[in-house]
């Protein structure tokens, strides 16, 4: 038998039991139906915690991880002995562009895709987020640069060859990627982000739609 889980007046599951029907009335009965209310209370609660912790990190046009929960997630990885680890810088080619040219509704649109993408070329246990505007963050920890530099890679190709389209019409969208290691680039973790975003500036100054990786450490 099921009795119906909600808040107020919006359903949010049912409380299902086993066994022979209980008779409506009876102080069994009754109990179940306050037990039922009480739980419908409680997961609507629960459920708007939830929202509100996911609000606070993720970024409401991607879904992606936001800068923040970024910044905090690297920070647990600056430790006194930090694994090994690669973090990616990519940004959008000519994004501006785009949104000039297609209207901000594109480049929304736009920007989800490549969210799509990036989600899909990395593992469960890797962080993505978009960290800006038009720029986006791959935290890979336990990856040396070379495997670092095949996602980067393949990430860019991937956006590059999957067809993206608008008004039903196709457009080209590239990235350009920037790839910095723990400790290949750099002797402190903490210097992760300006190795990986110099390296971005590379890959753009060197014409766009390319992977550059971060200088070897000193």
């Amino acid at each position: 038998m099921a009795y119906p889980l909600a808040d107020g007046n919006f359903p949010i599951g049912a409380l299902v039991l086993t066994g022979p029907p209980l008779r409506q009335g009876t102080a069994a009965a009754d109990q179940i139906q306050r037990l039922s209310a009480e739980l419908g209370s409680r997961l609507a609660a629960a459920r708007a915690v939830y929202e509100a912790e996911q609000r606070a990190v993720r970024d409401p046009l991607t879904g992606l991880n936001n800068l923040r929960e970024f910044e905090r997630l690297l920070g647990t990885h600056a430790g006194p002995s930090p694994p090994i680890a690669t973090l990616i810088y990519a940004d959008v080619d000519r994004f501006k562009k785009l949104n000039d040219t297609l209207g901000h509704a594109a480049g929304d649109a736009a920007l989800r895709h490549i969210a799509g993408i990036l989600v899909s070329a990395v593992r469960d246990k890797d962080l993505v987020a978009r960290i800006g505007g038009e720029e986006f963050a791959v935290w890979m920890p336990h990856t040396p640069m070379d495997a670092g530099l095949e996602v980067a890679e393949r990430i860019r190709r991937t956006v590059e060859t999957k067809a993206w389209r608008w008004d039903g019409e196709p457009h080209p969208l590239t990235l350009s990627c920037g790839v910095a290691s723990y400790p290949a680039s750099v002797r402190d973790v903490k210097n992760l982000r300006a190795a990986a975003d110099a390296a971005l500036y590379r890959a753009k100054e060197a014409g766009r739609n390319r992977v550059e990786k971060a200088s070897a450490a000193d």
